[in-house]
């Protein structure tokens, strides 16, 4: 944190006069935005998944990466088990099951598992930050919606300031209702096929 002036009274950014945050946030907005710009020169071509891409990409277990260096390694012995899988690797050659591209692939996939996870602090920190100042708010406001919400229905001029707000919780209301009902199951929520 950069230091405070001498003569602030405040400690931490809950007690930081708002002029200053926002200052604060536009420095810290710029240094992630510069951030990311020199991820992208150190690793250009970065995909950005969809949200449904994400939901469905495998996520690997604390020691996978090994056992498929395994199965690679009897892949590497018996070639000629696995020629059907040749044209699956995404490889060069769509006659040969490319074992140095797989390996080279676990082992970015490795390099990228601790690049993010280090970052995940940072994120986790901001992101736990915003959560804890919503609840700092919006548990009051949405009382204070429901009593404005009763009060507009005998109160022209509330009502005219508070008609977008009823129109706005009335549309998440049914976008909630109708995701619940269109849900399917995440593949770690669907029952195991017996791979093991």
């Amino acid at each position: 944190m950069a230091p405070r002036k001498k003569d602030s009274t405040w400690t931490t950014w809950e007690d930081m006069p708002l002029d200053e945050f926002r200052v604060r946030a536009r420095k810290a907005k710029a240094l992630a935005t510069e951030f990311v710009e020199k991820l992208d020169e150190l690793f250009p071509g970065l995909v950005t998944l969809t949200k449904e891409q994400r939901k469905t990409a495998p996520r690997l277990r604390d020691g996978e990466h090994a056992m498929l260096h395994k199965v690679l390694d009897v892949v590497d012995m018996k070639p000629a088990l696995f020629e059907s899988l040749a044209d699956q690797d995404e490889g060069m050659d769509p006659n040969r099951f490319e074992t140095a591209l797989l390996r080279e692939r676990i082992e970015k996939h490795l390099l990228f598992s601790d690049v993010a996870a280090s970052l995940s602090s940072v994120g986790g920190e901001l992101g736990d930050s915003t959560l804890y100042t919503a609840v700092k708010f919006r548990e009051s406001l949405y009382a204070a919606y429901r009593i404005a919400k009763t009060h507009a229905q005998t109160d022209r001029k509330v009502m005219d300031v508070l008609a977008p707000v009823v129109d706005f919780m009335r549309k998440n209301v049914a976008a909630a209702a109708a995701a619940r009902r269109t849900r399917t199951p995440t593949p770690a929520e669907l029952p195991s096929s017996g791979d093991a």
